[in-house]
């Protein structure tokens, strides 16, 4: 098979950006600064963009070159914002995702309730936001693990800010979805169990603390267990259609996405990295996808037996307990 070029790959793409191609050359030549004619030219072969053209019309645009460059291969290409350790000097970058994220997802459910499917291998935001200090421990160890700031080496003495509140109380209006299935990393509780111990050893939390902070964590998995159960709990996920799932094996990652309509969304996160596709369909098609395809090496608690996820959140509990005392 005749490989196609890069170059006519990326035409296409552009031409699918604007349902009027006179409306696209007049964003093109504005954004070049190029004469409508030249623009022309170049749309219909007779001319090559430049490869810087082709660059900042792909930032423009929002285009991946290496999803199209790869094209032929079942893969896909995300473009990743890596953050390095320990070289933050505030809150704000992690306020300014989530905020951001926010605003997506409102406009997502804007007009009808939406789907989401979700990935975690940390404690979800919409099942410990309503616990104080479960929310204040997950946004405190991320500030003493990535934020150059004395005020993260005494959880006691830090107060959660003002921005942060505001967030909090944002959260649960927003993330209403019609349809929501959740995967846990097998070692989720395992993971934020060593984390709270590891703070206690480091006598950066108090031994009460810690005994607060284990008391909510069982709490919110109690509450996860009745309303798999079909309990109704306020403040909890609880969709019309909901499923739990927990990963058979480690994943190490969080990736969500949401849709309803023609509006999307898709995250892939790790401690230290990001990525985010919001406008491109195909691509965020193939996330979708691959999402859904986590469940097949997952196990589904939400559909199986009472004795099955007793089993479940009776092994969680002991975790918590063999750690934390």
């Amino acid at each position: 098979m005749k490989k196609r070029n890069l170059h006519d790959v990326f035409i296409e793409v552009l031409y699918r950006k604007e349902a009027k191609k006179v409306n696209l050359i007049n964003q093109i030549s504005d954004i070049l600064k190029l004469e409508k004619e030249s623009v022309y030219r170049r749309m219909s072969g007779k001319v090559n963009f430049s490869v810087r053209e082709i660059g900042i019309l792909a930032r423009a645009f929002n285009i991946s070159l290496d999803s199209l460059l790869y094209k032929e291969i079942e893969l896909q290409w995300l473009p990743f914002v890596f953050e390095s350790p320990s070289k933050l000097q505030s809150m704000d970058s992690l306020y300014d995702m989530i905020e951001f994220n926010l605003k997506q997802t409102e406009e997502i459910n804007r007009h009808e309730p939406g789907e989401a499917g979700n990935v975690y291998n940390i404690l979800p935001p919409e099942f410990y936001i309503r616990y104080p200090l479960i929310t204040k421990f997950m946004f405190f160890k991320w500030g003493n693990y990535f934020v150059q700031s004395e005020e993260f080496s005494n959880f006691s003495q830090w107060r959660v800010p003002y921005r942060l509140n505001q967030i909090i109380e944002k959260y649960n209006d927003v993330y209403k979805f019609r349809k929501v299935f959740y995967i846990w990393d097998h070692s989720l509780i395992w993971t934020l169990t060593k984390e709270i111990y590891n703070f206690y050893r480091m006598h950066i939390i108090t031994t009460q603390e810690k005994d607060d902070i284990k008391s909510e964590l069982k709490e919110i998995l109690s509450k996860i267990e009745k309303s798999l159960n079909g309990t109704y709990i306020p403040f909890m996920p609880t969709p019309p259609e909901i499923a739990f799932y927990v990963s058979s094996m480690n994943m190490g990652f969080t990736s969500c996405y949401y849709v309803s309509g023609d509006k999307h969304l898709a995250l892939f996160q790790t401690n230290f990295s990001f990525s985010m596709i919001d406008n491109s369909a195909e691509s965020f098609e193939k996330i979708k996808e691959w999402i859904q395809s986590l469940c097949k090496i997952s196990t589904l608690l939400s559909g199986c037996g009472r004795i099955e996820r007793r089993l479940f959140f009776e092994k969680q509990y002991a975790i918590i307990d063999d750690i934390l005392g």
